[in-house]
Order: structure tokens, then C-alpha cells, then sequence
């Protein structure tokens, strides 16, 4: 059975720091820049409507970056703009091959079994730093098919790979994920580890 609720790990809160609030402004300057873009692009053209998710996406982790919620806020964007009840944000403890489970939604036992069990397959996939939509018809995308991932999104802690957003099965309605995704996830995977794990 799967949860239907947001799991958290325990997280040390944090006052705003400089390096935090730099990161704020430099979502916050990200946010205006993909409004304006909004803004020169007809409604009609389906670009506005990708300067729009990522607009929503960036003010979201902003706000999320200086309340310190931010794996609140990627849950809520993989639900809302991607389309995916199945999230998990793991951290990488490089030293004993464990991985922690720092937030999470509609995730199965099973499913945290699989990611748990493969510590060395999965962290050689986040070390790999790109963000993935997973095709189970590319080759490298074998592995990640064969646990039920549909996309991998790397975070950084500092210069090395601290852990992931890992997304299971979208929503029913979505058949797959699309180019605006792609650029979403990159977003994700850019601001997400900093305000995570620290820069």
C-alpha cells in the first residue's frame, strides 16, 4: 500500500544565512526573468506555457529556500507541475553505502527496498550529474526502468553528488514526461542540493 502522505526526515533548522539568502536572490532574479518571458510570449505559443511552470517552480523554491522548507516545495512541484505522486529525496552517505530518506510521498516500502538495496547502482547513477527522464528503450536507462524510475534528478553537495530526487510513476493522465519537464527538472537540479545540503 502506498503513503498518502508527505514523509520527512528529522532536518536541522537553520537561520538564513548568507550563502542561503544569496541563493533566494539568485532564484528570485531566475523567477523575474521567466516572467517577463511570460509576459513577450503569446498564451497560445506552448512555450509561454513552460515560462510559466518554471516561473511557478522558481518563486516557489525561493520562498521555500528563506523558510527553510524546500523539500516541501519539490514534493509540491512534482506533484502540481509534473504531474508525479511517487517523490522521494535521498541523501548519500558515501562512507557506509547508506542513502536517507529526507522527504517523500506515495512511495512503497517496496519501492524505498529497491533504492536502499542498490546503493552502489543508484549513487553511480546520481554521481553520472545529469538529470534524467528515464526511457527504458536507451541503453543506461536499463537499470533506473527496472525499479519503476521515471526520472533522476542529482543534487549537489558542494563539488560531489550528495543525493537525488528520484520519481517514480506520473499521474495516470500523463503518459510521459516532456521537454518543459526536462528544463523543470534541471531547474530542480541546480537550486535543490545547495538548499539542501549547503553550497
Amino acid at each position: 500500500m502506498k503513503e498518502k502522505t508527505i514523509v520527512r526526515g528529522l532536518t536541522a533548522v537553520r537561520s538564513e544565512s548568507a550563502p542561503t539568502a544569496a541563493l533566494a536572490e539568485q532564484l528570485e532574479t531566475r523567477s523575474r526573468d521567466y516572467l517577463r518571458r511570460c509576459h513577450d510570449t503569446a498564451p497560445s505559443v506552448e512555450r509561454h506555457t513552460i515560462w510559466s511552470r518554471l516561473y511557478a517552480a522558481s518563486e516557489r523554491l525561493s520562498m521555500a529556500v528563506r523558510e527553510g522548507d524546500v523539500a516541501d516545495a519539490v514534493i509540491e512541484i512534482g506533484s502540481n507541475l509534473l504531474g508525479c505522486e511517487e517523490i522521494v529525496i535521498v541523501q548519500l552517505h558515501a562512507e557506509t553505502k547508506l542513502m536517507s530518506f529526507l522527504a517523500s510521498v506515495g512511495v512503497s516500502a517496496t519501492q524505498r527496498y529497491a533504492l536502499a538495496s542498490k546503493f552502489t547502482q543508484i549513487a553511480a547513477e546520481i554521481r553520472r550529474g545529469q538529470a534524467r527522464i528515464v526511457d527504458k528503450r536507451v541503453a543506461g536507462d536499463e537499470f533506473l526502468a527496472s525499479i519503476g524510475v521515471s526520472a533522476l534528478v542529482p543534487l549537489s553537495q558542494g563539488q560531489k553528488a550528495g543525493g537525488a530526487i528520484v520519481f517514480f510513476n506520473l499521474l495516470p493522465q500523463r503518459k510521459s514526461f516532456d521537454s518543459g519537464d526536462r528544463e523543470l527538472l534541471g531547474l530542480l537540479s541546480v537550486y535543490v542540493g545547495p538548499s539542501l545540503f549547503g553550497i
